[in-house]
């Protein structure tokens, strides 16, 4: 759809100079980061913090997709938030559970390395001013409510899991109201600003500098001009990641801010002398890379919320590439579906041949692949009328702060999504477009099913059974635009494990250049669960701070 499509415009080849001291910098640092939400200031902070002079840039006025987030962090192994909640954690549990679900996007060794070092990534948080607390919520939420912290915020519980790794709650949110991402970003961006790092806001990186060795030494920035940018942070407002049927929006605003960028910008270079680190998102907001790599979500956009801010265009990714680095897993991505109120999971979610195909109270990322797996994308959550009318209810009256926002995004699908209801499970499949036979083998399998244990792994407490004077069928399917699909991508650029440089396709590192958080492949960029992101750019940020610090 071409109203859809967003600012696209590719970054530039690298400059590459004779003599890095015959250039005419505007300013030098030891250390330019580029990107400054979550990541970036880790990063930024961790090479001030070993002695480097740092620049930070961003394209709008910092924060990124982590200032919008729900400010869940993935920590545990023992932090005192778990220790004063009675939560009995060791760094083992934690990576052996981290394992299922990091898969081989990192090694043995990272898993390890994050897994026994998240006390002290606790630590350092709260020294830089993050704030952390209990109590601990021990039901299933995506976010806790009001007033709780501490919460399980993957598949811990899950007998698959619980099998492999003792549960434990790791999913500390930062204190605070609502989405508190806030709460997790502006004490870093105080941090790093106490600290010295010199922050450039309305900055664009368009190219990167390189010397004839192939060595990343500065960037080439598009620094807007003073009068035009309220107008920039306008436009970035419009696109807030959690707003219901923001694509278009969100897609104007794309397009409105390149457009300005373009026309009034001032193009500088700024020298760093040890390092450059992208830090820049993923590429939600990048409607061709989204054609290219899932064409399916790309097909579907106008039904997703991007949870992404606006400066998530790919921009990270294509300077890595321009410089020779490569790109993995540009395919994986986080498409949510949020099974919020709680009592969805009691129902059956089938595809459009009325088969079941996952557990329903899985991971919401996790039943969102198994969705986008499905043909054309389609479910549908077949439902009694008990359970049915219970979550209308909840929609409608419950004080959850999740639910304040997601309950009446639920309602809507209900009411203006395609929801089906009929008397029997023939005719509600027939409406459906689904074969009556397969829907009806599929309900009587899910209410006894043959070992007595549900096929696809769902606790016992979320079983059904569905049986009722009336049924429902509640449409999931990704071209559903009241399904809401929450968006964001996890795929990035190939890195060293020990330093963060990005990597070559045969291996070797592209000197000088580093990446973190979204832009890199890293922890998240198989499958995601609530807090790794922001766990990750702690841990990936300060990797290439610090190595970016010491480099010659």
């Amino acid at each position: 759809m071409a109203n859809l499509e967003t600012w696209d415009r590719p970054v530039e080849p690298p400059l590459v100079v004779d003599d890095a001291d015959g250039v005419a910098w505007a300013e030098a640092a030891d250390v330019v980061v580029v990107g400054f939400g979550g990541a970036g200031a880790c990063a930024a902070i961790e090479a001030r913090e070993n002695g480097a002079d740092v620049i930070a840039l961003d394209r709008f006025a910092g924060g990124g997709a982590t200032r919008y987030s729900g400010g869940l962090v993935y920590l545990g192994g023992g932090t005192p938030v778990q220790q004063e909640a009675g939560v009995q954690d060791t760094p083992e549990e934690m990576a052996r559970y981290l394992a299922l679900e990091v898969g081989d996007a990192a090694s043995p060794e990272v898993i390890r390395r994050y897994s026994e070092g998240s006390p002290a990534e606790f630590a350092w948080l709260t020294r830089h001013g993050v704030p952390f607390s209990g109590p601990i919520y021990t039901g299933k939420a995506v976010l806790a409510p009001e007033g709780y912290f501490l919460q399980y915020s993957g598949n811990e519980k899950s007998p698959a899991y619980a099998r492999v790794a003792k549960p434990a709650a790791r999913g500390h949110r930062t204190v605070g109201v609502g989405f508190t991402g806030y709460a997790f970003f502006d004490p870093l961006r105080e941090a790093a600003q106490a600290l010295g790092v010199r922050v450039m806001t309305h900055s664009p990186v368009s190219r990167l500098v390189m010397d004839k060795a192939g060595r990343v030494i500065g960037v080439e920035a598009r620094v807007l001009d003073e009068s035009k940018r309220v107008e920039h942070d306008a436009l970035y407002a419009r696109c807030n990641p959690m707003a219901p049927f923001n694509a278009r929006p969100a897609a104007e605003a794309s397009r409105a801010a390149g457009q300005l960028e373009e026309a009034h910008s001032r193009t500088v270079l700024i020298r760093a002398r040890r390092g450059v680190v992208l830090s820049t998102g993923g590429f939600s907001h990048n409607h061709t890379m989204l054609g290219e790599h899932v064409p399916l979500v790309a097909r579907n956009v106008h039904a997703t919320m991007r949870m992404a801010s606006l400066g998530c265009n790919g921009s990270g990714h294509q300077l890595g590439t321009s410089a020779g680095g490569e790109a993995k897993g540009m395919d994986h991505i986080y498409l949510g579906r949020i099974m919020v109120p709680a009592r969805y999971v009691r129902g059956a979610m089938v595809n459009r041949r009325g088969e079941r195909f996952a557990a329903e109270d899985a991971y919401n990322s996790i039943l969102g692949a198994a969705i986008m797996a499905q043909p054309d994308g389609e479910a549908r959550l077949i439902l009694n009328a008990r359970d049915f009318w219970a979550i209308v209810r909840e929609c409608l009256f419950s004080g959850m702060v999740f639910l304040r926002f997601f309950g009446g995004a639920a309602m809507l699908n209900i009411l203006f999504g395609g929801t089906k209801r009929s008397g029997s499970l023939a005719k509600l499949a027939r409406k459906c477009g689904m074969d009556p036979a397969v829907l009806e083998q599929t309900i009587a399998r899910y209410n006894a099913p043959a070992n007595g244990e549900d096929e696809f792994g769902k606790l016992a407490d979320n079983c059904g059974p569905i049986r009722d004077s009336s049924y429902y069928a509640v449409n999931f399917s990704i071209s559903n635009t009241f399904a809401f699909s929450q968006l964001f991508t996890l795929g990035g650029l190939a890195v060293d494990e020990n330093s963060g440089l990005v990597l070559r396709p045969d291996g070797k590192p592209v000197s000088g250049l580093y990446a973190a958080g979204r832009t890199a492949f890293g922890l998240c960029s198989n499958n995601y669960v609530s807090g790794l992101s922001l766990g990750d750019n702690v841990f990936s940020g300060r990797r290439a701070g610090r190595h970016a610090a010491s480099a010659g």
